[in-house]
């Protein structure tokens, strides 16, 4: 079965590389293209791995997928299967009418719950005690395709981002290999969505990572783990006369009596309150500086620091 794989960031890489350990005929992989970020060239995480395994003509990053000269090259493929996960563009109708059998999207969440970009951020934001990947023939509407498999995980409370990342990645490796031994023997059937339980995860906006401590120490506890390990809430503080922002990667909630954003710094610790208990911070990362502990931000202080 000849399958082209789209997808972009670490969470794709890491099922296509399952794919190729597999042996699965992967004839082509199509992800973003390079981009600059201080002076350096970044490729993509699929790039990297795909660049193991498949010759550089088989690898395309075109600006835009749905340009009629890359639809062509891709028809000369003839694949059965398109899988896409987390690519990054949206697919046209004329690209989802290629494969022999179907486009398939490997979606991070229990959909019709959270629908878009940041699925995964939003459940942790959310407190969602449960969440999961859903694999869905893909249909011109964004998340909205029929389901074809799912499976889901209890999400802990002390679970960030990145474990949540590795734990739905672990589930959705079977589930993949499960739909696609589906296709192959013609054995699939579809459920259609309930469009009356749709709800939505759009992209991550600067403004959704700013830790604002007028709100209760569950959200803001939330808030970080959704955004842990990358690309980290932060706040804005002033240290030295200069405003500056200190990324937040984990935090211990204190029963300690604070007004919002009043700070106690002692014995190398520095708590700050919020609406009803302290958030104790464990591990941030100073604007221009290095990630590091709270302690050590603590011992090189040497002015007031006021949170803005």
């Amino acid at each position: 079965m000849k399958i082209i794989f789209f997808g972009t960031p670490k969470f794709s890489s890491n099922i296509l590389a399952y794919l190729f350990e597999k042996k699965f005929d992967i004839q082509a992989v199509v992800t973003q293209p390079d981009h600059i970020r201080n002076n350096k060239v970044e490729i993509s995480e699929v790039k990297k791995l795909s660049k193991n395994y498949l010759s550089d003509e088989n690898i395309f990053q075109p600006e835009k997928a749905s340009d009629p000269d890359f639809i062509d090259l891709l028809k000369k493929y003839k694949a059965d299967l398109f899988v896409v996960i987390a690519y990054g563009q949206i697919l046209t109708q004329e690209l989802l009418d290629l494969p022999l059998l179907a486009p398939v999207n490997v979606h991070a969440s229990l959909l019709p719950k959270y629908r878009g970009a940041a699925p995964m951020q939003h459940c942790l934001i959310n407190g969602d005690k449960k969440t999961g990947i859903t694999i869905m023939r893909m249909v011109r509407k964004m998340d909205a395709g029929p389901i074809i498999d799912k499976d889901e995980i209890e999400i802990d409370d002390d679970m960030n981002f990145s474990v949540l990342e590795d734990k739905l990645c672990s589930i959705a490796k079977p589930l993949l290999l499960r739909v696609i031994e589906r296709f192959k023997n013609k054995n699939i059937t579809y459920q259609m969505q309930d469009e009356n339980q749709v709800t939505f995860a759009p992209k991550i906006t600067k403004e959704l990572r700013e830790v604002n401590f007028k709100n209760t120490s569950e959200v803001i506890n939330n808030q970080i783990r959704a955004f842990a390990d990358r690309p980290g809430a932060f706040c804005k503080i002033s240290l030295d006369e200069e405003i500056k922002e200190l990324k937040i990667f984990k935090i211990k909630i204190m029963d300690i009596n604070l007004a919002p954003k009043e700070i106690l710094i002692q014995n190398n610790t520095i708590t700050i309150g919020s609406q009803d208990k302290a958030i104790q911070l464990i591990e941030v990362q100073l604007e221009g500086k290095k990630r590091m502990s709270a302690s050590e931000f603590v011992h090189g202080l040497k002015n007031n620091l006021i949170i803005i």
